[in-house]
């Protein structure tokens, strides 16, 4: 016979095995289960989060809109003033033929009479009152967004510094 030789000594534990019941098994597996989904409260904090974001971000991107369209006014009506001078040094004045002092151009008449693109004007208004030695420009967006230069660009407003009056109005 062949002799075997003997391994190394079983381990015995100090702990007593317990069975583990039916009930208990279950118990096990549903506390170990992943939570899914999110709470009501969870779900409520966070619509009270965003809104109090968007409140506070919406206001904001208006004004950077409004601001945006004052600009591109302010930007084209200074063109305007750059053609207006050009066109008083060819001629002597400010009208153009076939007007008289003191009328109001619109946007396509401006843009006939002076040579500008109106795509470069946007969907704008604009209005040119113009005098044999001076002249008033104003441009439109909205009854909120509106800029206005008068007397050759010497005195210029817009909404914000002009209170509630309207474009048409000469600048306080």
């Amino acid at each position: 016979m062949k002799e075997t030789k003997p391994g190394p000594p079983a381990r015995v534990s100090s702990v007593p095995v317990k069975e583990n019941t039916q009930m208990e098994c279950q118990a096990t597996r549903i506390s170990r289960r992943p939570q899914r989904g999110v709470t009501l409260v969870e779900l409520m904090v966070t619509v009270a989060v965003l809104s109090i974001l968007f409140s506070i971000a919406i206001p904001l991107y208006n004004g950077y809109i409004r601001e945006g369209h004052l600009t591109t006014i302010r930007t084209n009506m200074n063109n305007m003033r750059t053609v207006l001078e050009d066109h008083r040094l060819d001629n002597g004045t400010y009208v153009p033929a076939g007007f008289s002092s003191g009328d109001e151009l619109d946007k396509n008449q401006i843009v006939s009479e002076f040579g500008l693109d109106a795509g470069d004007l946007g969907p704008y208004t604009y209005t040119v009152a113009v005098g044999t030695n001076s002249y008033d420009v104003w441009g439109v967006q909205s009854a909120a967004v509106w800029a206005r230069c008068d007397n050759r660009f010497s005195n210029c407003c817009d909404p914000d510094t002009a209170g509630a009056t309207a474009a048409t109005n000469a600048c306080p």
